[in-house]
């Protein structure tokens, strides 16, 4: 089965010690039989103010790589964010945009972020939404980063109900929840954790709006590729949750 991974990171991870800190030397496990495409982003944008570094490392470490598209990271509470985005939108391999507010420290409705919106729309380009990257029970005790709330989502989405944002990090409950407003949205695989988890998600959500995403090398890929590929849901269902859904939703090829 042909796997589209969403969720995929790179460079260096500071709590753990993950085998090549370079993004020239990718974390990722080897695109290969299952895996065809990863969108992935450089860790390295999470704990700096300003994310281009990390952003433009990540370019250019996968320049000649296609199995490997650049997810790259905006920080809107930065003055520069416009000139930043000016700067990625430049770049022909861009699909969308991802946001980490817990890390950055803004808010969804910010006013900065209504902006981003507006520009990602006029660029047909997606949002992506990092709710969560590392289950809050088990941060480093030096740390304190919350997933973004459901209450502050909810709100988003019904401020903008025709984005259709890609949220990412959402447990069951918490997908369970969201899954009652307005605005549309659809959410990756990486936090949904339960026993026949799709079978779970597609009780709330049509299996159209869910995309597989590892978070690999923060989870182990393979045991997320077989919560999809060994699901009791249909082949039809499960090959779009795998690669289909990601196709349609990011204009892949």
């Amino acid at each position: 089965m042909k796997f589209i991974d969403t969720n995929a990171w790179c460079g260096s991870w500071p709590f753990a010690p993950i085998q090549g800190k370079s993004v020239v030397h990718p974390t990722l496990p080897r695109v290969g039989y299952e895996i065809h495409e990863s969108l992935v982003s450089c860790f390295d944008t999470l704990f700096q103010i300003d994310p281009m570094p990390g952003n433009r490392s990540l370019f250019d470490a996968f320049r000649l790589l296609k199995a490997f598209i650049p997810l790259p990271v905006i920080n809107p509470a930065t003055p520069a964010w416009e000139d930043h985005l000016d700067e990625l939108i430049e770049h022909p391999s861009i699909v969308g945009i991802r946001l980490l507010p817990s890390y950055h420290g803004y808010r969804l409705n910010s006013f900065h972020v209504r902006r981003l919106v507006e520009r990602l729309t006029e660029h047909s380009l997606r949002l992506v939404i990092t709710a969560r990257l590392v289950d809050e029970r088990h941060e480093h005790p030096a740390v304190s980063i919350k997933p973004v709330q459901v209450t502050e989502l909810e709100k988003f989405l019904n401020d903008y109900p025709r984005l259709d944002p890609l949220i990412q990090g959402l447990g069951v409950h918490e997908l369970k929840t969201l899954s009652a407003v307005n605005g549309r949205f659809r959410t990756d695989t990486s936090f949904a954790e339960w026993e026949d988890t799709m079978k779970v998600l597609k009780r709330d959500l049509p299996t159209s709006r869910i995309l597989f995403g590892s978070l690999s090398p923060l989870q182990v890929q393979q045991a997320q590729i077989d919560k999809v590929r060994l699901s009791s849901i249909s082949e039809a269902q499960r090959i779009a949750i795998a690669c289909g859904n990601a196709q349609t939703y990011f204009g892949l090829q």
